[in-house]
């Protein structure tokens, strides 16, 4: 088997094959972007909520998350 021949082959191959990862790399940043921003509008809304909670007397313990806030106050109810 000659080595040049491999050699070029495999330059070929990354020169076809970088701009495909470069493109596949820009599409996943921008999807976990866009994941990113959903996932701080749901943390507002939850946080709102534990908020309107403890405005209605519903008191947030000092070592609880805010989920199990939620979670205290649907399980009284």
């Amino acid at each position: 088997m000659n080595y040049d021949i491999l050699i070029e082959a495999y330059k070929v191959t990354s020169l076809v094959m970088f701009p495909i990862l470069v493109f596949i790399i820009i599409l996943l940043v921008r999807d976990l972007g866009k994941y990113s921003k959903l996932s701080d509008k749901i943390d507002s809304i939850i946080k709102d909520l534990s908020e309107d909670l403890e405005d209605k007397g519903f008191k947030k313990n000092s070592n609880e998350t805010i989920l199990k806030h939620i979670s205290r106050y649907i399980n009284k109810k």
